[in-house]
C-alpha cells in the first residue's frame, strides 16, 4: 500500500513516504472543515495511480464525527463509524455506560458543579490534553466537568473487532505544560510498570466497552493509576499518539488495524522485550528551521527547511529505545533538549 495523506502539517518525512500529500486550509486550532476535507480527498483520489481503498483517519474527527458520513458516501471509512465515535465521545452516554458496567471513573457531570475547586473542564472531542484545564467559571456548549483525581496517566493501546480486544500494551505518559494547556501531552514510555492483575482488570474494562459500543480497529484507553487502583478517563476510538513506541516493522500495527476493520480479525498477543519512549518537541519560542540541519534517524514528524514554528508549536517527535523504562524516558528527554538546542542555534 502507498499512502495518500492530508493533514495540517505536511511534514517532510510524511511527504517523502506518501504518493501525494496535501495540507488542510486554515489553522489546526480551528479544526478540520468538511468542505476542505472532501475537496482534498477528491483531489488525492483523482490523481492517484489506482482507486484508494479507503480513509484511515487519526485525530480531528471526535468533535464533528458527522464528517465521516460525508466521506463514507464517497469512499470506505477504515475505522469506527460516526455513530460509534459520537457515542464514545458523548460524556453523558459514555459515563452512564461506565456506571452500568461498574468501571471506576472520576465523578463526571455535564453541568458546572456547585463549587469549581478540584474540578476540571474538558472539551468534548478534544485530544492531546490541550482541551483540559481548570473548570471554567462560565459554562459553554461542548464543555463537561470531571473531578480531579491524582494518579499517573496510563494508556492502553488495543485493537478491537466489535466484540473483544487484543491488548497491545500499556504506556505511562507525562505532560508538557504550557501556560494555556497545563495537561498538554508531552510523551509516553512503555512498559508502564503495572502489575499483571491490574493490567488484566483494566483490559477487561476496555473489552466490556468495546462490546458496548462496537469498537473496531486500533484505539486507546486513558486511565489514571494510583497504586493498585485505576480510573478510566476516556476512549480514543482511532489510532493515537503512542503507536510509534509499540510498532514493529515485522508486524506493523496498520495491518492489525485493517484486519480488524475489514475482517474482524484480531492478532495474537505479542511480547516486546525492550523499553521505548517518544516525546513531542515543542518550541520554547518562535524558531525557523535551519536549512543545514541534518535530522537524526530518531526524529520523526520533521518540518521543512525554512519553516517557522510559533512558540509552543510542535517541532517534531523523538524516539528512544533502551533496556529500561527510566533510561528510555531519560534518553527521549535528552533528545528533546538536543533538538531544541540545534534548531535554536545554541
Amino acid at each position: 500500500m502507498i499512502p495518500l495523506t492530508v493533514d495540517f502539517f505536511a511534514d517532510r518525512d510524511t511527504c517523502e513516504m506518501a504518493e501525494a500529500s496535501l495540507t488542510f486550509d486554515g489553522a489546526m486550532k480551528a479544526g478540520i472543515a468538511q468542505d476542505d476535507l472532501l475537496d482534498k480527498l477528491e483531489r488525492l483520489s483523482s490523481d492517484a495511480p489506482s482507486p484508494p481503498i479507503g480513509l484511515l483517519y487519526g485525530s480531528g474527527f471526535e468533535a464533528n464525527p458527522g464528517m465521516l458520513d460525508a466521506v463514507a458516501a464517497r469512499w470506505p471509512v477504515l475505522g469506527n463509524s460516526s455513530d460509534i465515535i459520537a457515542g464514545v465521545k458523548d460524556p453523558v452516554r459514555f459515563f452512564e455506560t461506565l456506571r452500568r458496567l461498574e468501571i471506576p471513573h472520576p465523578e463526571t457531570r455535564a453541568t458546572p458543579p456547585p463549587m469549581l475547586e478540584g474540578w476540571l473542564g474538558k472539551r468534548i472531542g478534544g485530544s492531546g490534553g490541550s482541551h483540559v484545564g481548570p473548570a471554567p467559571a462560565t459554562h459553554s456548549d461542548g464543555t463537561y466537568y470531571q473531578r480531579q483525581v491524582e494518579g499517573v496517566p496510563v494508556s492502553l493501546l488495543f485493537v478491537a473487532n466489535g466484540r473483544e480486544i487484543t491488548p497491545l500494551g500499556f504506556s505511562a505518559q507525562w505532560p508538557s505544560p504550557s501556560p494555556r494547556s497545563p495537561w498538554r501531552y508531552g510523551g509516553a514510555v512503555r512498559p508502564a510498570g503495572l502489575g499483571a492483575a491490574l493490567e488484566e482488570r483494566m483490559a477487561s474494562w476496555v473489552a466490556a466497552l468495546a462490546r458496548a459500543f462496537g469498537l473496531i480497529g486500533l484505539g486507546s484507553a486513558d486511565f489514571l493509576v494510583q497504586g493498585d487502583e485505576a480510573w478510566l478517563l476516556e476512549i480514543n476510538p482511532r489510532p493515537g499518539a503512542t503507536l510509534e513506541i509499540f510498532d514493529d516493522p515485522g508486524n506493523p500495527l496498520i495491518s492489525f488495524h485493517l484486519d480488524a476493520v475489514t475482517e474482524r480479525k484480531l492478532p495474537s498477543l505479542r511480547g516486546m522485550r525492550d523499553a521505548a519512549a517518544s516525546a513531542v518537541v515543542f518550541a520554547e519560542h518562535g524558531v525557523t528551521i535551519p536549512h543545514s540541519f541534518d535530522w537524526p534517524e530518531w526524529a520523526s514528524d520533521i518540518p521543512k527547511p525554512g519553516e517557522h514554528i510559533a512558540r509552543n508549536g510542535p517541532i517534531c517527535t523523538v524516539m528512544a529505545r533502551e533496556k529500561t523504562t527510566d533510561r528510555a524516558r531519560q534518553l527521549a528527554e535528552t533528545r528533546v533538549r538536543d533538538i531544541l538546542a540545534a534548531v535554536s542555534g545554541s
